[in-house]
């Protein structure tokens, strides 16, 4: 048999798990559909959050010099 119990020989067992704070139903036959309930709001929600909050991207920096004359004395 598996699972926790105290010094005392007591079973530990948990009251309530983690509060969501979105709450959404991940029906078992969307799931066989390949469908992820909870994905999709999750992504719904960084939209929203984008949207609210827009934030620039960066430039990409120039590419490395991986050649042999990059000047770093290394050959």
């Amino acid at each position: 048999m598996n699972g926790v119990y105290s010094a005392e020989g007591e079973w530990l067992i948990e009251g309530h798990g983690f509060e969501p704070d979105i709450v959404v139903d991940n029906l078992p036959h969307e799931t066989f559909n390949g469908k992820d309930a909870q994905l999709d709001r999750a992504i719904q929600h960084l939209q929203e959050e984008i949207a609210k909050d827009p934030r620039a991207v960066p430039p990409p920096p120039a590419f490395p010099d991986k050649s042999f004359n990059n000047g770093s004395g290394k050959n």
